[in-house]
């Protein structure tokens, strides 16, 4: 019977410590993406500006990875329809920060935009590449949000194939 005992506290001993164990990289981008993409959605719909359709663009998170390597933290963004392996991207807001629920507040600007001059988004996408270097006492998350032309719009965007 004490035999049985131990058997069965160490699966509750294994099972809590699996449960509490740490996330991954992966899931831990994955959930910083997720909640960077509730806020732009949150901060949309509270301005009265459409929705925009979240796609995945495989070209987002290795950009926002190379920022990392060069240790780019200071938010930019670039307006313009972008290089043709891109097609139909028209903006891009990128930043770095310690804690992704946490945004700068150019983010939030920038999330209701562009301005009415510029081509207004359909979609738009969230990369992150989450690194931890020696000289950083905490991981770091590098982030970008794109925002795209309709689907069939890009498509038939003639400067991306040129």
């Amino acid at each position: 019977m004490v035999l049985v005992r131990k058997l069965v506290l160490a699966g509750v001993v294994i099972a809590s410590l699996s449960a509490s164990g740490e996330q991954s990289i992966s899931e831990k981008e994955t959930a910083a993406g997720d909640a960077v993409a509730k806020l732009i959605e949150r901060v949309r719909r509270e301005n009265g500006i459409p929705k925009l359709r979240r796609i995945k663009d495989r070209y987002l998170r290795p950009d926002t990875c190379r920022r990392a390597t060069r240790n780019d933290k200071f938010p930019g963004q670039t307006t313009g329809i972008g290089p043709p392996e891109k097609v139909g991207m028209l903006s891009v807001f990128w930043y770095s920060t310690l804690d992704p629920n946490q945004p700068p507040p150019e983010l939030l600007q920038w999330a209701k935009g562009p301005a009415p001059q510029y081509e207004q988004p359909h979609r738009f996408s969230v990369g992150v590449c989450l690194i931890s270097k020696p000289e950083d006492t905490e991981q770091r998350y590098w982030i970008e949000v794109g925002t795209y032309m309709s689907a069939i719009k890009s498509l038939l965007n003639k400067p991306t194939w040129d």
